[in-house]
């Protein structure tokens, strides 16, 4: 019972939290409409490619990557091709290379959830997908953060969990989150999959592709929006694994 009651009372706290925080809005380059919203299925993540640190928490299954904004309209109104602005991203505006100043707790949170790799992911996440909009870097990173956690808290990260180190379908990942928000935008979900070490299938990431101007009712049902046919990636069309640690 107590432990029914202290989850009861950390989930109104994260409902409290998502509905009093300071809505995350760019101050440049407003002109989007969408944001892609990438988790990494952490073990298969770290299982694939160049795979992650030693000093990777083995804690965390669902995982955090990045915020990502769509291409600006104005970007649109020079012809970039959407390819190339999902390759270069901020890269297009001026911008520095520069470590965004995080408080001290922020960084050991992004520690935890973030895969942590040769090249530092949250200096390329920042570099790349924020600082050009004039985000705030502890709010978008603590705005990024507190999302994932509404996923973990989920009908559909509850899913998820309950499914490590099973071989699942995409069409059954899509079927729970269809059923778990309640949304009809199925091709808002995205996965991405990979080989292990063992040529093993496994899934890596999700993506949510999200309304800009509904980002901070996230993940009610309203918010999510189907994928645009030229920005559609999904490469899971065989089964995959869901690893565990």
């Amino acid at each position: 019972m107590k432990t029914m009651i202290r989850c009861l009372i950390s989930a109104l706290a994260l409902a409290g939290a998502i509905a009093h925080a300071e809505p995350l809005k760019p101050a440049q380059h407003t002109d989007f409409p969408r944001y892609t919203y990438a988790l990494t299925w952490q073990p298969g993540f770290c299982a694939t490619g160049a795979g992650c640190l030693p000093e990777q928490s083995n804690e965390v299954l669902i995982g955090l990557h990045g915020l990502w904004a769509s291409e600006p309209q104005s970007l649109i109104d020079q012809k970039v091709p959407v390819q190339q602005w999902w390759a270069k991203g901020c890269a297009f505006f001026p911008h520095i290379h520069a470590v965004p100043a995080l408080p001290p707790q922020t960084q050991q949170e992004l520690k935890q959830v973030m895969p942590q790799l040769q090249d530092d992911l949250q200096l390329h996440e920042y570099v790349k997908h924020a600082q050009c909009f004039g985000f705030p870097a502890a709010q978008f990173f603590e705005t990024a953060m507190t999302m994932r956690q509404a996923v973990v808290d989920s009908k559909f990260g509850d899913y998820l969990l309950e499914q490590a180190g099973q071989t699942r379908t995409r069409k059954a990942l899509e079927d729970a989150f269809s059923q778990s928000f309640g949304t009809d935008q199925r091709r808002s979900l995205q996965l991405q999959c990979g080989k292990d070490k063992q040529g093993r299938n496994v899934l890596t990431q999700f993506w949510f592709t999200l309304k800009a101007d509904q980002l901070a009712s996230f993940p009610a049902k309203e918010s999510f929006v189907d994928t645009p046919d030229g920005e559609y990636e999904d490469s899971c069309a065989q089964p995959f694994i869901l690893q565990a640690w």
